[in-house]
């Protein structure tokens, strides 16, 4: 539980206490009553910022689609790990590339597969982990776990949003603007451009649970030009059921080959 998640617990219990004995009789030696506690409804977009996965939120499983590259997996921000699996399709090319990602600490392996697998011209990979050494990675943010969360970028949706409401208990409404969210990376630049002002009032639905965690967040892309509406859908479950990632067993792992590298370098 967050801090701020805390804190709202915290007033609601002293609003429910403050009910007790609400119809029982002054007596005259009782001190005056205290003013009136204020139950003005929290704000809608507070609710649903507060609501985006912490960092000390401990394991939990995302699922991201409609985005360029759809993802999947676990984060657990307090111990440090995470597996992050990508697929990622070529149809020009006629294959998907999937990519997992497991980070624990400093350390990191990945795992890739092509399907199908038989095309001429691709390059063969080890079908197990493959652990990275940092000395022969030019981009060190593919190495070790960097304390990241939400990476469906829910909070980024939602900061850049307006006219948000609570629909029903826990179901919220509004638009995003997603030219102020480009680092998403929900669609593409071409895309962006032919939605023009459509980009700016994307209407999407969200969906907290009783114990205040985000669990969904959908958008709805119009159709643009040539480009075909899509669904931006983003997936967080299993808070406090979810297994922590772990460093892959010895006989699953072995150091990256040097494909691997020259794949990771573009």
């Amino acid at each position: 539980m967050t801090a701020r998640k805390a804190q709202l617990a915290g007033l609601a219990a002293i609003l429910a206490l403050s009910t007790v004995g609400c119809g029982a009789q002054k007596d005259a030696a009782d001190p005056p009553a205290a003013a009136p506690t204020s139950t003005k409804p929290a704000d809608p977009q507070v609710v649903l910022i507060d609501a985006v996965p912490g960092d000390d939120d401990g394991a939990y499983h995302f699922e991201v689609k409609g985005a360029e590259v759809p993802t999947s997996g676990v984060l657990d921000a307090p111990k440090k790990a995470a597996e992050i699996k990508a697929v990622q399709t070529e149809p020009d090319a006629g294959f998907t590339l999937t990519m997992t990602t497991r980070m624990i600490g400093e350390q990191t392996w990945v795992k890739m597969a092509f399907r199908p697998a038989a095309i001429p011209g691709l390059p063969k990979i080890p079908k197990n982990w493959q652990l990275l050494d940092e000395s022969k990675i030019k981009d060190k943010d593919l190495i070790g776990y960097d304390g990241s969360l939400d990476p469906g970028f829910t909070k980024l949706l939602v900061q850049k949003s307006t006219g948000i409401k609570e629909t029903s208990p826990g179901h919220f409404a509004g638009t995003t603007d997603l030219t102020q969210s480009t680092e998403a990376e929900i669609v593409d630049e071409k895309t962006l451009k032919a939605l023009g002002d459509k980009a700016k009032k994307v209407p999407f639905e969200a969906v907290v649970d009783a114990d205040g965690n985000l669990t969904s967040l959908v958008a709805k892309i119009p159709a643009a030009g040539k480009v075909k509406a899509k669904t931006y859908a983003v997936k967080y479950d299993g808070f406090g059921k979810t297994a922590t990632p772990a460093a892959p067993a010895a006989g699953e792992q072995q150091k990256a080959t040097s494909v691997i590298y020259e794949m990771l370098a573009g």
